[in-house]
């Protein structure tokens, strides 16, 4: 009698045992699709009529906003912010910047083996903090100010001054002056390994 019930309870066990571990096997399953889709390039990547030409944006999948440190994942059209320590994800810009002006805004588009940057939003917040690129970029003759900075071209995106009226960039009057010390502002953040997305590692 004891064998016996001793016997059930085992297979009991072992029934409960093979089900967790399918069930775990089928999450798994799931995540792991889940952030493949993440790292997929569509077939056709179509940049924001606000972002500044630039060669080759099919690869480019982030842009980062320096005035109002948010970012932008080109391949699936949201914008990422920060809000009460949780980075969320939205369509539009967050309520707190509905008023701004990303057509009259510095824009860098961010090195395309960078993968999730806001994981490391130290890094871009001291290489590019709020209005730098009015202290760090001077004009150019012919020129208006430049509107973005290329982290793949390392170097600033100048805008002809014939197309200023639509995208010269417009320092908000709240803006006060700053000067920078730190000789990485306005400089490419490096991509570490654990920075890349898996296909680049």
């Amino acid at each position: 009698m004891k064998s016996t019930l001793f016997l059930k309870t085992l297979q009991k066990i072992a029934s409960a045992s093979v089900f967790l571990f399918a069930l775990m096997c089928s999450h798994h399953s799931f995540a792991q699709d889940a952030d493949q889709l993440d790292y997929q390039q569509p077939a056709v990547v179509t940049p924001p009529d606000w972002a500044p030409p630039y060669d080759s944006p099919a690869g480019v999948q982030y842009y980062y906003i320096p005035d109002i440190s948010c970012y932008y994942d080109v391949w699936h059209h949201e914008f990422v912010y920060l809000d009460n320590g949780n980075w969320l994800f939205s369509p539009v810009l967050p309520p707190m910047y509905a008023g701004y002006d990303l057509l009259h805004g510095h824009i860098v588009i961010l090195d395309r083996m960078v993968h999730h940057p806001w994981m490391h939003h130290e890094l871009y917040a001291s290489h590019y903090p709020r209005y730098y690129h009015h202290v760090v970029y001077p004009g150019r003759e012919g020129y208006s100010r430049p509107y973005g900075f290329d982290e793949n071209a390392r170097k600033p995106i100048y805008v002809p001054a014939r197309d200023a009226g639509r995208h010269e960039v417009i320092q908000p009057a709240r803006a006060q002056p700053v000067h920078y010390s730190d000789r990485n502002v306005g400089q490419p953040v490096h991509v570490e390994k654990e920075m890349m997305r898996p296909n680049h590692r």
